[in-house]
């Protein structure tokens, strides 16, 4: 008997880097667990010049978010030639996709959730009520199973977005801990280097993370200390301009996007975090990995992956001041950034690795096509 096909989708061309390496890798290694299955990933240009290595997937030229007229045609056509039994998103709302084209496939939909949220935001009982109706109404508009990325991901969608258990599971993010491991020890080397990535979104709050970096470069004894941002996107322009007006802009390096963010936790000492809302926070598991101590506000995501006191320090949201405090306490105890620099490697080997990750991914769509 043939075996049926599954196509990932990805939202991005193939030359894209940064954080869709690690999301391509998990689709790779889970593909490569999917033996009754073959798979396939669709990106929206294939460039030559692919940031990817890729395995167990046969990649394929397809817009599957924008579904225009030729995108659809050419779908519809590759869905039937290789009997493609699922279609797995990623952050892709159904609101944002013409789930009437796609249930005319006759395939299951899967969407790997993986959108920051607010959890501090909870719709009226009389909202949820009308929620819920709705979704009891209109069943049509959901996908046959979402993966969250974390615990609170799963426990919003299922308390605030009204999604059904039946339709939930579980895939929390990892690591690849072979890769992301840590580089040499820099105590002693010249100077303290601060880190921080993310895409250039106003959530991200790189415009507070700039603040407390002036208020610490403005004291005589911090003068060693320096900010490396990874990371592209609207906001770039704006905050760059602020760190020119803060003055510090000599002593922060805006790196741009990278394919591979290894060598600069390699040449860091500690990570942060000041997003508002986050589901998981990859770019933080990826630091502690490397054995960085990470201070974070205290979102979702970071509250389940930082240890704090331990292997860093989560801080209220709003509190710029508890930010500025305890990067100052690291960089005046080198002893303490050691000891929660190893105690954060072990945490992520622990809870946090990819190969946990790709097995629970697997299982879900194995689960959903049974």
């Amino acid at each position: 008997m043939a075996r049926k096909g599954i196509l990932f989708c990805m939202r991005f061309p193939d030359d894209e880097g940064f954080v869709w390496r690690t999301v391509v890798t998990v689709r790779d290694r889970a593909a490569g667990l999917l033996e009754d299955y073959h798979c396939h990933v669709a990106f929206p240009q294939l460039t030559g010049n692919s940031a990817h290595d890729i395995e167990h997937m046969r990649p394929v030229e397809i817009d599957a978010y924008a579904l225009t007229p030729a995108d659809k045609a050419k779908l519809r056509a590759f869905v039937a030639e290789h009997d493609i039994a699922a279609i797995v998103y990623m952050s892709a709302l159904p609101t944002t996709l013409d789930m009437g084209f796609l249930h005319s496939l006759g395939v299951k939909t899967i969407n790997t959730e993986q959108d920051s949220f607010d959890h501090r935001v909870r719709d009226s009982f009389v909202r949820r009520a009308a929620k819920f109706v709705v979704r009891r109404g209109l069943k049509r508009q959901l996908h046959d199973l979402h993966v969250a990325n974390s615990v609170s991901q799963r426990d919003w969608l299922q308390q605030y977005a009204l999604i059904p258990p039946s339709r939930l599971a579980l895939a929390a993010d990892g690591v690849d801990c072979e890769h992301f491991t840590p580089g040499r020890e820099r105590e002693g080397t010249a100077g303290f280097n601060i880190i921080c990535a993310g895409q250039s979104r106003p959530e991200k709050r790189i415009d507070m993370i700039l603040r407390v970096a002036s208020r610490i470069m403005a004291q005589p004894e911090f003068d060693h200390v320096r900010l490396t941002y990874v990371g592209a996107g609207e906001m770039l322009g704006e905050w760059q301009r602020l760190a020119e007006t803060l003055g510090i802009a000599h002593r922060v390096h805006f790196a741009g996007q990278q394919r591979d963010l290894l060598p600069f936790y390699r040449d860091a000492d500690l990570m942060v975090h000041a997003a508002e809302r986050e589901s998981f926070g990859l770019v933080l598991a990826e630091a502690m990995a490397c054995g960085l101590p990470v201070v974070a506000s205290a979102a979702a995501g970071p509250s389940e992956i930082v240890a704090d006191g331990k292997t860093g320090r989560l801080i209220a949201l709003d509190d710029e001041d508890g930010f500025l405090a305890a990067v100052e306490a690291y960089l005046r105890d080198p002893a303490m950034v050691r000891q929660h620099g190893a105690a954060a490697r072990s945490r992520v080997v622990e809870r946090f690795s990819m190969d946990r990750q790709v097995r629970d991914l697997a299982a879900a769509i194995e689960g959903a096509l049974e």
